[in-house]
C-alpha cells in the first residue's frame, strides 16, 4: 500500500487482484472518493488519484462559491441547483 498527501487530500493506493486502485479522502472530512477503476501500475493509480483529488477540490470550491458569495447576486434556487448539477455532471464524467 502506498499513501501520499496531496493538496489537503490523502491518496491511498492499494493492490487488488485486478490491479492497483486509489482512494482519496480529505484530511479534515469524512468520506472517500474513487473512480472504481484498477490500473496496471501503482504510479498510474496515484496519478489518477491526484486528478480525482483536483477535480473534487474544484467541485467543493465552486459549490461553496455558489452557496456563499454568488447567493448575494440573488440566484433563484432552481438556478443554483442547475449550476450545482452542471458542476457535478462535469466532474463525474471526467
Amino acid at each position: 500500500m502506498k499513501k501520499e498527501f496531496y493538496h489537503g487530500w490523502v491518496i491511498r493506493v492499494v493492490q487488488k487482484p485486478a490491479g492497483y486502485c486509489f482512494e482519496c479522502r480529505m484530511i479534515d472530512r469524512h468520506g472517500r472518493v474513487s473512480d472504481a477503476q484498477c490500473y496496471s501500475t501503482p504510479e498510474q493509480a496515484l496519478q489518477a488519484g491526484r486528478l480525482r483529488a483536483d477535480l473534487e477540490s474544484v467541485r467543493l470550491s465552486l459549490t461553496s462559491f455558489l452557496r456563499g458569495k454568488l447567493k448575494l447576486v440573488w440566484l433563484y434556487p432552481d438556478e443554483q441547483t442547475a449550476l450545482e448539477n452542471s458542476i457535478d455532471r462535469y466532474i463525474n464524467t471526467v
